[in-house]
């Protein structure tokens, strides 16, 4: 944690993290993130600053606490636990990210995002935001097709026929939820392998024009890197049906602003 004057805002490292503006009472009046913290903090006392509502804030700043972290989605999600809780005056409230989980199922076999958890079934996360996790589910989905690998009976014939020609069946369900979970756990050479898959279906529907095609892989992309930041402010409960935070963590912050 670190907790400085406005005149040292160089001592800031150029890390993710959180920042919380404070007043000359220590009362806090803002909390961002940023990717990189001292150029985010820094840029509130540029003249480039935009926002008359915030330029009337910086003049009342009298000291900056800065909770650097390992991740941009680290640094989110601490940001989205802390607004919940403090309120700062000067942050627009119009909602927030939805956190999101990946559901690994194995009856029926599926990968999907799911805001809802259900502790019957295994879940991955915290993910913030819907748009990121979704995509991400649907590449893994994709490419590590486990709704395939059912009884023959139960799949239509168009999935029937798109199972053979991929030479799935019921007996690959062990190894691709192995796949799903590898890269979910944060193995390097999974995900390496499914960014570079992604990225060559996205370079061939781009040389084939379809751009559409081509900027929805591109989205899974982003998703995938998104979901796989390291994180350890929240993490799912030992009874599996919420998300809860690091209080420790979460207490070293408030303990800073105190």
């Amino acid at each position: 944690m670190l907790s400085m004057v406005p005149d040292r805002l160089a001592d800031l490292p150029a890390a993710p993290g959180v920042y919380l503006l404070l007043d000359g009472r220590r009362r806090l009046l803002y909390v961002g993130r940023a990717s990189a913290l001292r150029s985010r903090v820094r840029s509130y006392w540029s003249a480039g600053l935009d926002r008359p509502g915030l330029r009337g804030m910086v003049r009342r700043v009298r000291r900056i606490v800065a909770a650097p972290a390992a991740s941009e989605h680290e640094a989110a999600l601490l940001e989205r636990v802390l607004l919940e809780r403090l309120d700062p005056p000067f942050n627009r409230t119009q909602g927030s990210e939805v956190v999101v989980g990946v559901r690994v199922a194995m009856a029926p076999p599926s990968v999907a995002a799911v805001v809802e958890l259900d502790p019957r079934i295994r879940h991955f996360g915290p993910y913030l935001g819907w748009a990121p996790t979704l995509a991400a589910a649907s590449a893994l989905a994709r490419l590590f097709p486990l709704h395939f690998c059912r009884p023959t009976a139960e799949l239509g014939t168009l999935q029937r026929d798109l199972a053979r020609r991929r030479g799935i069946s019921e007996a690959d369900l062990g190894a691709l939820v192995a796949g799903v979970v590898a890269v979910l756990e944060g193995d390097s050479d999974a995900l390496d392998r499914v960014i570079r898959a992604l990225e060559a279906e996205r370079d061939r529907a781009a040389e084939l024009r379809l751009y559409e095609q081509a900027g929805e892989l591109q989205r899974q992309v982003v998703g995938m890197r998104w979901i796989t930041q390291v994180q350890r402010i929240m993490r799912l409960a030992p009874t599996g049906d919420r998300w809860i935070a690091d209080e420790v963590r979460i207490g070293d912050v408030l303990a800073a602003i105190a």
